[in-house]
């Protein structure tokens, strides 16, 4: 596009990043049924606590390759929920990332969970907080997750995964 990389063929959209997290996608053994409430809905909260737990247990994944991009920890977060989505829902994905649009939304049964994902910087916090607001207004919903990534080494592993509720309508979880 003229602001950055998209694809613009809604087919290929849809593709190419299954087939780039694929690999992924198979290594990680998850029961999509394990995170879907007795009412049919998904349990959005359980299914961040255990990415969070996923997280700090394969972070090296993305972490080692020492190029820390943000489409390399979209495309591990991406894997982690096709195989629970999968079962019931979509993700819709976004790539005109220069146009401030949303990152993820998932659809399932129904509901809709926005996420922006963000490296952590001077600005990440405010520059993420305000595309969240921006999307949720448009889309209708009164919340969603602000996920922010460490850019380097991890010094202190209690902190990966902190959540915190920065409005009422947005929760930021410091990966």
């Amino acid at each position: 596009g003229t602001i950055g990389l998209e694809i613009a063929n809604p087919i290929y959209r849809e593709i190419i990043p299954r087939e780039l997290t694929a690999t992924r996608q198979e290594m990680l053994g998850i029961n999509p049924q394990w995170y879907v409430k007795p009412d049919g809905k998904l349990d959005i909260e359980k299914l961040l606590d255990t990415y969070i737990e996923f997280y700090k247990q394969h972070s090296e994944l993305i972490t080692k390759r020492r190029t820390y991009t943000e489409a390399a920890h979209h495309l591990l977060f991406m894997a982690w929920l096709q195989r629970i989505v999968n079962g019931g829902g979509q993700i819709s994905r976004e790539y005109a990332a220069g146009l401030g649009r949303l990152d993820l939304c998932i659809e399932f049964a129904g509901e809709r969970f926005a996420f922006e994902l963000k490296l952590n910087s001077k600005i990440a916090l405010a520059e993420g907080k305000k595309q969240l607001i921006d999307y949720l207004d448009r889309l209708g919903l009164d919340s969603g997750w602000l996920i922010i990534f460490n850019r380097g080494k991890i010094k202190d592993w209690d902190e990966v995964g902190k959540r915190e509720a920065v409005s009422k309508r947005i929760e930021v979880i410091w990966m």
